[in-house]
């Protein structure tokens, strides 16, 4: 059987992300890991690690976004929360049969399998749940590293600033 083994990083729909940047790093003391958008989303965002754990924070100018109507709903607050799943083709078929409905669109990326759950399977929140092949997308030097690789290969993402930690 298939299962969770971590929480990857938890994301927050903001709207104004420079704010909540500043906050995250200069208020809270962390360090920016990258920088990214997604083209077809319409959405920018970053990565920020507390120790060993990742915050990220996503915002859009685009009122038809989603990241737009989340925070006009709801106001700044989790969107999502990441978690690494140890066999990820098994765990999205065993969730398939007890009859959740997932978004499979990310697990055709050899390297980087992904799904989403909807916020009725996460209690309020979608859930990110990742199956990398290449290694965990963690807030370590290597995988940020392994994150940046992701957002350059995928023509749908825009890495803007890439690993911006010190080396392990």
């Amino acid at each position: 059987m298939a299962r969770i083994t971590a929480i990857n990083h938890i994301a927050f729909a903001v709207k104004d992300l420079p704010a909540a940047l500043d906050n995250a790093i200069n208020t809270l003391g962390g360090e920016m890991m990258m920088e990214f958008e997604s083209i077809e989303d319409r959405y920018r965002g970053a990565c920020v690690r507390f120790g060993v754990s990742i915050m990220s924070f996503i915002a859009s100018d685009d009122p038809d976004s989603f990241i737009s109507k989340f925070v006009e709903k709801h106001g700044n607050g989790i969107q999502h929360i990441g978690l690494e799943i140890d066999d990820i083709e098994e765990y999205v078929a065993e969730l398939e049969a007890k009859g959740v409905k997932l978004d499979k669109t990310e697990m055709a990326d050899a390297d980087y399998q992904e799904a989403l759950a909807g916020p009725k399977v996460g209690n309020g929140v979608v859930l990110q749940l990742t199956g990398w092949k290449a290694g965990p997308f963690d807030a370590t030097y290597e995988g940020c590293e392994r994150l940046c690789r992701k957002y350059a290969q995928n023509p749908k993402l825009n890495l803007l600033a890439g690993n911006q930690l010190p080396p392990d």
